[in-house]
């Protein structure tokens, strides 16, 4: 399941939330109003940097001994 995060369009406050796709958004824990908007953010991981790791490894293996 993903994390979304979401904000109040009342209040402004910023909370996240796990849950299912297809699930309905939940109502703000501040200050209790349905209306929230989903925000978009940016998936998070960290890929990359395992490969480039793992390159360095093979190029140069004594840096990691």
């Amino acid at each position: 399941m993903p994390i979304y995060e979401f904000e109040c369009i009342s209040c402004g406050h910023r909370f996240e939330r796990l849950m299912k796709v297809a699930e309905e958004a939940p109502a703000c824990p501040s200050c209790g109003t349905a209306g929230v908007k989903k925000l978009v953010t940016p998936f998070r991981t960290n890929g990359w940097a395992n490969f480039l790791d793992g390159m360095e490894k093979k190029v140069s293996p004594g840096k990691f001994k």
